[in-house]
């Protein structure tokens, strides 16, 4: 410890270290919301580019790369600031983001571009003066620690910080490329599975749901049709079928024949045109009657380009992505007496609990380990 740490007093040290794990924590969760959404964190990214005049200029696979380096960096950012893990360098990049990201983020709320900033995906909604405030507070906890860095207590060696850089990058990329390539393990979404939508969308009782509208080519509405439908009915969800995967069409082949011998309804919900309906279906070989409704809605039912939903009585039953659609083993009887037609039961590891200790107790283990090596020293 050097001759000026020493002379740093208890009480600034406690400050200063209760104010940088509050930063890194807050870090971590602004990161893991993100990588449990990347495709929300991308639909973000494109918001913001729209908002000021460059839409289109990056394609959708360049966004989700950048929707992942932002979340996995928060990450990381977050788990140097828990464990005290390069301080200089971690306390100045924190300081740097939040000295660029706070007059951004005023700037957003004086002129409104973007409803909402995005900050903490769907986890937690804040408004645009929420953020600004948020952003001020968090401005003076990294100046504090920056200025107090020295009184940052580390709590493994010096040496071993690269394995907290290791872990949690693995961590960081696994998980989301689950959750990019399944759909995400949390659902913060208005359409989750279990939701009533004749409860939430006809009796207006969910304003998320207000531009959820089904219609066919004539404009003629259809949503309450569709909603009080008391038998299964699956829905093949692109909201720009154009950009569609077709590396799984075999599998949503599958599907319609099954709904044929079984007599279910799959409809196609989309907001792209007739002529590339047309050209999908033709592709697809599977004459799939489509229907039409906003993008947004779209994107937020399913992240996945084309996902699947099963309803029932309008309520959701289950959904898949695209990689993720049920085979023909699944679907071996009708959708009563199958799982594949049952409200999934809960998953202990698809909670909030669960995704803190996914990235929380390696930390934790390496801190114990570190610990433990210096106790034997």
């Amino acid at each position: 410890m050097s001759d000026e740490a020493k002379k740093i007093g208890l009480p600034a040290k406690i400050l200063v270290n209760f104010c940088r794990v509050l930063l890194g924590l807050t870090f971590m969760f602004s990161g893991v919301v993100k990588a449990i959404d990347p495709v929300g964190t991308q639909i973000k990214l494109s918001d913001y580019l729209y908002a000021f005049g460059m839409g289109g200029y990056l394609l959708d696979s360049t966004l989700i790369i950048l929707a992942c380096l932002l979340a996995g960096l928060e990450i990381l950012v977050g788990a140097y600031l828990l464990v005290g893990a390069f301080p200089k360098g971690t306390s100045l990049v924190v300081l740097v983001m939040m000295v660029l990201l706070t007059p951004f983020t005023l700037y957003i709320a004086l002129n409104n571009p973007v409803e909402e900033c995005g900050c903490f995906g769907d986890a937690l909604v804040l408004t645009n003066w929420e953020t600004f405030y948020k952003n001020i507070f968090l401005l003076l906890l990294a100046l504090l620690v920056f200025i107090k860095r020295k009184a940052i207590v580390p709590f493994v060696e010096g040496r071993r910080h690269w394995v907290i850089t290791l872990i949690v990058t693995l961590i960081a990329v696994r998980f989301m490329t689950a959750n990019i390539n399944s759909l995400p393990v949390l659902d913060f979404r208005a359409y989750k599975v279990g939701t009533d939508l004749r409860t939430e969308v006809l009796e207006n009782r969910n304003p998320a749901m207000a531009d959820f509208s089904v219609m066919d080519a004539d404009m003629n509405d259809l949503t309450a049709d569709l909603l009080s439908d008391s038998s299964y009915t699956f829905l093949l969800v692109s909201a720009h079928l154009e950009n569609a995967s077709e590396s799984n069409l075999d599998l949503i082949d599958d599907v319609f024949d099954y709904c044929g011998h079984y007599g279910y309804k799959i409809i196609g919900l989309t907001s792209s045109s007739e002529d590339v309906i047309k050209q999908w279906t033709e592709n697809a070989g599977a004459e799939i009657p489509f229907l039409f409704c906003d993008e947004i809605p779209l994107q937020t039912m399913v992240r996945s380009n084309p996902g699947l939903i099963l309803l029932r009585n309008g309520v959701i039953v289950n959904k898949w992505s695209d990689v993720r659609i049920p085979s023909d083993e699944e679907l071996s009887g009708p959708l009563d007496v199958i799982k594949v037609g049952q409200l999934p039961d809960p998953d202990p590891l698809r909670t909030p609990w669960a995704v803190c200790v996914l990235f929380l107790l390696p930390l934790f283990m390496v801190v114990l380990i570190d610990r433990l090596k210096r106790m034997i020293q």
